[in-house]
């Protein structure tokens, strides 16, 4: 194991310890970012698609034995990483806008949350509606906003 790739870990441990500690109690009508798929659409745009894979699934996996949710962020995130790996830009050395950081982040946050409750509605987790659009949409917002406020004060 190399020096960067023990610093993407910690990168990646620092996401999801900030996620626990901190973002998961600034809820905004119930509505939380995901700090973790942030880090692992940056992550899939600097590295190939079998250490994406392997981290989605590590830090997805991690996050649900911290939040109990056994397997559900696990598998969304990996699949999400499986699905739209090739999306993702890459190796851009340019700084990238605030709108394409949105954007970017939006679509794989509507589509991680898409994952995330489907699989909820197969085991019936949610059963109501309501909280359903909340979850997809809300949760999707708030995490792009947080990605592109990171992105302003990226260095």
């Amino acid at each position: 194991m190399n020096l960067e790739r023990l610093k993407n870990i910690g990168l990646g441990l620092g996401f999801l310890l900030m996620q626990l500690v901190l973002f998961r109690h600034l809820k905004i009508f119930q509505m939380q970012p995901d700090l973790v798929l942030i880090f692992l659409v940056w992550y899939m745009a600097k590295k190939d698609r079998t250490s994406a894979l392997l981290m989605a699934a590590a830090f997805g996996f991690m996050q649900d034995a911290l939040l109990d949710l056994w397997g559900l962020n696990m598998f969304a995130k990996t699949l999400l990483t499986f699905v739209g790996y090739n999306f993702i830009p890459k190796g851009s050395k340019k700084r990238l806008l605030i709108g394409q950081v949105f954007l970017t982040i939006l679509i794989a946050s509507l589509l991680h949350n898409l994952i995330f409750l489907g699989l909820n509605a197969a085991i019936q987790s949610f059963t109501a509606e309501v909280f359903f659009w909340r979850h997809l949409f809300g949760n999707s917002l708030y995490t792009a906003l947080v990605a592109s406020f990171l992105q302003l004060f990226r260095t």
